[in-house]
């Protein structure tokens, strides 16, 4: 009834409220030539938007990422059925047990990042969803599905808040079963398919270290150690447990595919490239060998292992640049659902030996890829020479001579900007670029994905040279004649959103204007407060940042915090936050509206309810990108779509 209600008050309100669309005011945008102002609907609550695919193990289903009406869904059917079923969760994850009975669904329900872990039947017409692991206030999270079972590994904080325990959990019901207790210090669990814990990692003090189980119960022995500035992700156990696959830059500056011996913890080479980072790498389901290795030096690359598979994925993918992954198979490898994504959206598909690929479903972007705008990559020299890798994306339809420029800074900051990804960082670049907008995104020093060099430094480089990298890349499209010095916007969330503050405040002669989205003000009382499972990754912000409670640091801290640089030239700024937020504390952004208002600085400030650090419910997400195109049409002179209808009904999710 509701829906209905909401439907009918859209119907009318509609023809009402159409016509506020406003022009833009820019010279560089004013003559017209700008594609079809896509409406803010579209990026943010597409009910025809589609994801995530998965094949069953056995084959005969898939699930997906959807929409139940307008409520967010899990939906899952027969491969060729028409036996389509929902179960309406703002899910985070899917994935199917071993044996194929039941899907599990990870969620955050409130946006605290108390996620929690949930199981529903495959069969039959029932939609109810059980929670596995029901404990107030800790966080749960699957690991992998146990060969042969229904059960799935799980991992959870609610013994200690601070680490993470280990448990087989059974969907049918009956309680977790406590596999293994974490003494403090361990960062992962070795679980092959069959169940069994057969490995761990434990940080120790500058050490990481490699364990196996001893000959004594409960006892552990040590197979090798390495400093914990080391990056090894393990993954994929494998060979009857003697062996398993990780990413590793053990005594190297990339990260390279390599297999690891897990009784000696040497390591052999498996495939590495010389220019970045491999990001991902994609595991037969059947042999546990590699398939597919993702990197990106600009455009995405992939090294496929199987030529058969390779030639597959070839034609689909075209000549063009595409980021293409397997997303699921079926246990003989005979059955892939593939995701293809670009600048302009990602596409999921269905491929089956002897059959013609099936186009399974697309992302809000790639259902309006025409109206979008194609992103290239782009280098640059910093200051001090160092090498710069971005993505520029120019509004269609006119000369990228002098237009209003949005600097798009990413999170993290042990992060990247990619090329086709379907994030939000994605719809949010397009939608300032189908504004009328040049979009720069940048990876600064301490991006991840160029190697251990280029993270490093950023040590020490908070509002430093860090910002100097964003700043000497405004510089380069000024110099290149794309954008307007004087129409200079910055925009982030979390880490982003210190680095638009940074930018309101310290170089507010650069930006226009800002706009910070869940992003940090105080760098000593953000450290002070982070969740408590983040106790055994604070070092590395130590290392990068200061410890507050060093007195030394903590002057450093306060030197490169926007909120005791807010002053009579402060950037205007808008200023978006969820009140759940337990990354970022809310109190980040009230104690800088607070700053600002004594300051007379224009602010213009939003709290999201109901939503943590990055919306999940699209009314919020409506809201924000509401705000933001008013907000920089004012500053920059882009185009704004005005009151969106959707607007009428946000009340009631």
């Amino acid at each position: 009834m509701r829906y209905r209600l909401w439907v009918g008050v859209v119907a009318v309100a509609s023809a009402l409220l159409a016509g506020c669309a406003s022009g833009p005011t820019h010279p560089s945008l004013a003559g017209g030539g700008l594609p079809e102002l896509v409406p803010v609907r579209d990026f943010v609550a597409s009910r025809q938007s589609t994801g995530g695919y998965r094949v069953s193990p056995d084959g005969t289903r898939i699930a997906w990422f959807g929409t139940d009406g307008v409520v967010p869904a899990v939906w899952v059917q027969s491969i060729d059925g028409d036996d389509a079923k929902a179960f309406r969760i703002r899910a985070r994850s899917i994935r199917f047990s071993a044996d194929s009975r039941w899907l599990g669904i990870t969620a955050d329900p409130t946006g605290d990042e108390n996620t929690r872990i949930y199981a529903g039947l495959v069969e039959g017409p029932g939609t109810e969803l059980r929670e596995l692991m029901p404990a107030p206030h800790s966080v749960a999270h699957f690991m992998d599905s146990v060969e042969g079972a229904s059960d799935f590994i799980a991992t959870s904080n609610q013994r200690d808040k601070k680490v993470f325990d280990l448990y087989r959990v059974n969907p049918a019901g009956g309680a977790p079963v406590l596999l293994a207790t974490n003494p403090g210090n361990v960062a992962w669990w070795g679980v092959d398919r069959a169940g069994r814990l057969l490995a761990r990692a434990l940080v120790q003090g500058d050490q990481g270290i490699l364990e196996r189980p001893g000959t004594a119960a409960g006892s552990w022995s040590e197979v090798a150690r390495w400093s914990r500035w080391d990056t090894l992700r393990i993954f994929g156990l494998h060979d009857d447990g003697r062996k398993a696959w990780a990413l590793s830059n053990r005594g190297s500056d990339k990260l390279a595919l390599v297999r690891l011996d897990l009784a000696t913890g040497a390591e052999e080479l498996v495939f590495a490239s010389p220019e970045v980072d491999i990001d991902s790498v994609t595991l037969s389901r059947a042999t546990q060998q590699p398939l597919v290795v993702h990197y990106m030096p600009g455009y995405p690359a992939r090294e496929v292992f199987d030529p058969a598979l390779a030639a597959r994925l070839a034609a689909l993918a075209g000549t063009q640049p595409v980021d293409v992954h397997v997303t699921s198979a079926d246990r003989g490898d005979r059955v892939l659902t593939v995701a293809l994504s670009t600048d302009r959206g990602t596409r999921s598909y269905l491929l089956r030996e002897g059959r013609e690929p099936q186009l399974l479903g697309e992302n809000r972007l790639s259902l309006i890829a025409d109206a979008l705008a194609p992103t290239e990559p782009v280098t640059y020299a910093a200051r001090d020479g160092l090498t710069i890798h971005g993505y520029l994306t120019l509004p269609v339809g006119v000369a990228p001579r002098r237009l209003p420029l949005v600097l798009l800074v990413h999170g993290g900051p042990w992060a990247r900007d990619r090329w086709g990804d379907a994030n939000a960082s994605r719809a949010m670049q397009q939608f300032l670029a189908n504004r009328g907008y040049a979009v720069l995104q940048v990876n600064y020093r301490g991006s991840s994905g160029y190697g251990r060099a280029h993270m490093e430094k950023a040590r020490g480089e908070f509002a430093g040279r860090m910002h100097d990298d964003l700043i000497d890349g405004v510089r380069w499209a000024v110099g290149r004649g794309v954008a307007d010095p004087a129409r200079v916007a910055i925009y982030g969330a979390s880490y982003g959103g210190y680095s638009a503050l940074v930018g309101a405040t310290f170089t507010p002669e650069v930006f226009a204007c800002a706009v910070d989205v869940v992003g940090v003000s105080h760098l000593a009382r953000f450290l002070e407060k982070v969740p408590p499972y983040w106790e055994m990754g604070i070092a590395g912000w130590h290392r990068y940042v200061g410890d507050p409670a060093n007195a030394a640091d903590r002057r450093t801290m306060d030197a490169k915090s926007p909120l005791l640089k807010v002053g009579p030239r402060t950037s205007p700024l808008l200023i978006m936050h969820g009140v759940n937020d337990v990354r970022v504390r809310l109190e980040q952004s009230e104690l800088m509206v607070q700053a600002l208002r004594q300051a007379g600085r224009p602010v213009d400030y939003v709290a999201f309810q109901g939503d943590g650090h990055g919306n999940q419910r699209w009314p919020n997400n409506l809201t924000m990108y509401r705000k933001t195109e008013d907000f920089l049409a004012q500053c920059l002179g882009g185009r704004t779509s005005g009151f969106d209808y959707y607007q009428l009904g946000a009340w009631a999710f």
